[in-house]
């Protein structure tokens, strides 16, 4: 099948790219599940933007710089700050409707950020930025959606891409393009804790590695401190915004959500730096975990600021805890550490493009190298919108392929009907899974150990050992995804000697 753009992943990322490709030529947009299965759909906290007086684009790329340690791509960082007012003018032209106070944005504060600069839509933010984009995607007769197909391997020849091979309504198929847009986002689900969907298993990373993509900075896991400690993943996650509106963290050597708080006594944020509570994510996240180790229970306390508040301003969080059993308003809520982005990937030039022709990444899945070795909250959403609106002055050029030369290339690529599982496979596969996210977690987690790095390494290296077989099952084909990036990632920790960011090593 011939398009002339194939997108793989419907977030932010990929929605905006097929929006803007729309007017260029047929788009199919590919979706793991359905349209919405996606970290954009969840995201909450909101996207960051330079919009009032006081606040100024120096200021904005200075924090960016300084939660990245410094390791951002500067270039990269000021092309997005500097476009974040345009992204944000695109978005409500779409549909987007953010929070207004008395005529305009209502930005608020969160962590790292010297300004209220971080546009939301209560918090629901990603949920309706999801919600717009989609809506204009199925009104477009140039768009073509398929939902619930699994994205196998790019097709390329020559350091070109031509398609794509995935599994749509069990079978294998071929589809051809001028060009290939991975938006597959994150890698989460390699971990036993972490607030990102079951989609996200890293297959863009996978696949674009496969072909001999550059990858880079995959060592900077970022850990969100404030996910809602529960015993199933993927974890509700608890917004930064909740500490940008003056919620404050508080332990106890016992587990309770009952307890009256001496605010004074029970804090610990400020031995660890001296920003508290908005200081950067990684370091949040370690303290939390330090104080974790030592027999703590750490809670969140928002209480103070009143139930007509916070309902007001949190009715998400507030509805989701309440189903959880803890009142936002009355109780203090159990959080914990989890993995919530990463800040490498798929390496490409402001452009979207990687080093493969006519193959391009955006969003969590690529590494405009904005982020750095920590993101920036609330840079996230940005970044999938600055991007692929870049695209429109790709009209021509490098994403020009020769339509006939596809058909050169297609009886050399197998196509036909999809293997299925039998019971042994997928409970070995189900197993390994397990068994790897328990592994990323404890040796390439928080905190890190060169010892542990190597035994993690050996350790995913024996069980693709096991995997050596053939099949097209999608739970196999993901498995193998999860561990060559799980191997990857810790490849680069190991690489890296000396903590930095995201990156701490004993």
């Amino acid at each position: 099948m011939l398009f002339d753009f194939i997108i793989i992943g419907s977030g932010l990322a990929g929605l905006t790219s097929a929006l803007i490709l729309k007017d260029v030529g047929e788009v199919l947009l590919v979706s793991k599940g359905s349209l919405s299965d996606c970290a954009t759909d969840l995201a909450q906290g909101g996207i960051a933007a330079v919009v009032e007086k006081k606040d100024s684009f120096e200021s904005h790329i200075k924090d960016t710089l300084v939660a990245g340690c410094y390791h951002n791509n500067k270039k990269a960082v000021e092309y997005m700050v500097k476009n974040a007012p345009l992204a944000i003018k695109w978005l409500v032209s779409q549909g987007v409707h953010f929070d207004k106070k008395n005529g305009g944005f209502a930005p608020t504060r969160e962590a790292a950020h010297s300004y209220c600069r971080v546009l939301h839509a209560t918090d629901f933010t990603g949920k309706e930025i999801e919600k717009a984009l989609v809506k204009q995607v199925e009104n477009s007769e140039k768009i073509k959606i398929w939902e619930h197909c699994f994205a196998i391997d790019l097709l390329v020849q020559n350091r070109a891409c031509f398609g794509v091979q995935a599994i749509k309504d069990d079978k294998v198929i071929n589809l051809f393009g001028r060009a290939v847009i991975l938006a597959t986002g994150g890698l989460g689900q390699l971990y036993q804790w972490t607030t990102n969907p079951v989609q996200a298993t890293g297959d863009g990373l996978a696949m674009a590695y496969r072909v001999g993509a550059k990858l880079s900075d995959l060592e900077f896991i970022q850990f969100h401190p404030t996910a809602f400690k529960n015993q199933k993943s993927p974890l509700f996650l608890l917004s930064e915004s909740l500490r940008g509106e003056g919620a404050y963290l508080v332990k106890f050597k016992v587990q309770s959500s009952k307890f009256k708080v001496n605010k004074k006594e029970e804090s610990f944020m400020q031995k660890y730096d001296m920003r508290g509570e908005l200081a950067p994510r990684d370091i949040v996240a370690r303290a939390i975990y330090q104080e974790q180790q030592e027999g703590y229970e750490i809670y969140l306390d928002i209480r103070h600021k009143g139930k007509d508040f916070i309902k007001k301003r949190f009715p998400n969080i507030f509805r989701e805890t309440k189903k959880r059993g803890f009142d936002l308003t009355t109780d203090l809520v159990p959080v914990t550490p989890a993995v919530h982005y990463s800040c490498g990937g798929v390496t490409t030039d402001l452009y979207g493009r990687t080093n493969i022709a006519n193959l391009f990444a955006f969003g969590e899945t690529s590494c405009t190298g904005v982020h750095g070795a920590n993101r920036l909250a609330s840079n996230s959403l940005l970044e999938a919108v600055v991007f692929p609106l870049r695209l429109r002055h790709l009209k021509g050029g490098r994403m020009q392929t020769d339509k006939d030369s596809f058909q050169v290339e297609k009886s050399a690529i197998k196509e036909g009907n999809k293997k299925e599982s039998g019971i042994s496979e997928l409970f070995e596969v189900t197993k390994i899974r397990y068994n790897l996210q328990k592994l990323m977690w404890n040796n390439v987690g928080i905190i890190r150990s060169r010892q542990g790095l190597k035994q993690a390494k050996e350790q995913i290296i024996k069980w693709e050992t096991e995997l050596k077989r053939e099949g097209y099952s999608r739970e196999l084909i993901e498995l193998r995804n999860m561990l060559l990036v799980a191997k990857l990632v810790t490849a680069a920790a190991l690489r890296r000697k000396q903590s930095l960011g995201a990156h701490f090593v004993e």
